[in-house]
């Protein structure tokens, strides 16, 4: 197990929680992952260890950084 539960993960600039974790055919560490709507109700999906790495590698998650070219300030 790599993320702890109430782990957030950015994905499309919402916030997802990892909810819970379990063992999934027996070799690899499955997350769901939930999204509160403001309505109260819950959006889930459920991924694997492998693509959350790739996602918190690939997808800023908090503080952006933006480089701009210099002549974009002329």
């Amino acid at each position: 197990m790599k993320y702890p539960v109430d782990t957030l993960v950015l994905i499309n600039n919402r916030e997802w929680r990892v909810a819970e974790y379990r063992m999934g055919r027996g070799r690899e560490w499955v997350y769901t992952l939930a999204n509160e709507r403001t309505d109260g109700s819950y959006d889930t999906m459920r991924l694997n260890e492998l693509a959350i790495g790739k996602i918190l590698v690939e997808e800023p998650q908090g503080d952006l950084s933006f480089t701009a070219p210099v002549e974009s300030f002329a």
